[in-house]
């Protein structure tokens, strides 16, 4: 984070003019950015009588160079495979893609499913829609489309993930993935799984130019001095245990009296203890828990909308948030959770006899979102992190002991 991966990705796309690029970033504010800051005519996929999707295979169609978000590229079908091979792009895909993600569906309605003869399992845990079922309309016409496309791995016979079909990633003639932590990553293990080779590297800057160099670990000890970690009563008057502040801890009711305190905690950390402006505030927890923790003086949220047109933001910050440069002026944070890979997920690897490292996973999404604030600009900041495993990690990585010989940068 902050060696220049973005800056390197507009250098490279300036040389290479002959190139043929798709450029793939989380934020449309992201986008913009590439398309106002390169020399090449850059085409973003809009509304045009019909989806975006149909728009953007127009645009592969013609060889254009186009900027699109995440969200888009994981809708790719087989007309976007047979012009991106045709047309010899190369990727540039700022941030890992969640590759992996659970599926929104009911357990009764995959047994419906099966029972009505709709879908199968095969021996790799895919979902296939019975052809004599095809023309069926129904309320399930997206796990249809889903499982069309082989995109749909059913878990133990009931929870639905929605996975990314790995050919799209033989396509392309060059693929740059830009991140930090990359073996943290589920895309790491993913590419594992199917057999995706890769190099690992790192970006330096020499005279102005942006460099690509054999991957070395960054000395981390050069942000002791930039991050002020919380160490006070307001760690120890939550009673936890390394587990705690977890999804399913917040949502357990025998924790509700400790998470008050944790809300008193808060308001009590940026009002008394650093007397902060809301407008240098940044803090997280997941999605669900937020209403329980935010208070008076930090319950801003900026909408996607409103993020797109706002310079700086403040305030709550979802805790899976990438890329974003708008909270760089945040220099007081509180980051109150304890990540965890969703069971499905790690199921779905361990099946294939893959072991994630949930200790570094946990870590890189902690530190992707502390590097939101003014830190990135090498500007020191103030931080609450109220649990154990958290802040223990956080420290370890710091003081360069936490054990991550293989983290390589992609």
């Amino acid at each position: 984070m902050g060696t220049g991966k973005t800056s390197w990705s507009m250098q490279h796309v300036n040389e290479n003019e002959f190139e043929n690029v798709l450029y793939i970033t989380p934020f449309l504010s992201e986008v913009t950015r590439i398309m106002n800051n390169t020399n090449r005519e850059f085409k973003q996929p809009i509304y045009k009588g019909g989806s975006k999707l149909e728009n953007l295979n127009e645009l592969l169609d013609c060889q254009y160079d186009i900027a699109s978000t995440h969200a888009l590229f994981k809708k790719f079908d087989d007309e976007s495979r047979e012009n991106i091979k045709k047309g010899h792009y190369t990727l540039i895909l700022d941030e890992v893609l969640n590759v992996i993600e659970p599926y929104n569906v009911q357990k009764d309605d995959v047994s419906l499913l099966k029972d009505s003869d709709c879908i199968t399992i095969d021996e790799d845990g895919f979902v296939i829609w019975n052809k004599d079922k095809i023309n069926y309309d129904t309320k399930y016409n997206d796990i249809k489309m889903l499982a069309e496309s082989r995109s749909l791995v059913c878990i133990k016979q009931s929870l639905l993930l929605w996975h990314y079909p790995p050919d799209i990633f033989t396509l392309f003639d060059n693929i740059y993935i830009l991140t930090y932590l990359f073996e943290a990553s589920i895309l790491k293990r993913y590419f594992d799984l199917y057999k995706i080779k890769y190099d690992k590297k790192s970006i330096y800057s020499e005279n102005g130019k942006y460099r690509i160099s054999d991957f070395c670990l960054p000395d981390t000890k050069a942000y002791l001095k930039l991050l002020n970690i919380y160490d006070g009563n307001l760690n120890s008057n939550i009673k936890q245990k390394q587990t705690g502040l977890s999804s399913t801890w917040f949502d357990k009711k025998v924790n509700i009296p400790i998470i008050q305190q944790m809300k008193k905690n808060l308001n009590n950390y940026f009002r008394n203890i650093l007397n902060a402006k809301s407008e240098t505030i940044m803090w997280t927890t997941f999605k669900s828990s937020k209403v329980k923790l935010r208070g008076k003086g930090y319950s801003k949220e900026f909408t996607t909308e409103q993020l797109e047109n706002v310079e700086n933001a403040y305030g709550f910050l979802a805790c899976n948030a990438r890329s974003t440069n708008k909270y760089g002026n945040c220099y007081n944070l509180a980051y109150c959770l304890n990540v965890y890979l969703h069971p499905s997920v790690s199921q779905f690897f361990r099946q294939k006899g893959i072991v994630i490292d949930e200790e570094l996973y946990a870590l890189s999404e902690m530190i992707q979102w502390i590097w939101r604030s003014r830190v990135r600009n090498g500007e020191s900041i103030n931080i609450y992190i109220p649990s154990i495993r958290m802040r223990s990690l956080l420290q370890s990585w710091l003081n360069m002991t936490l054990d991550y010989q293989n983290v390589e940068v992609a």
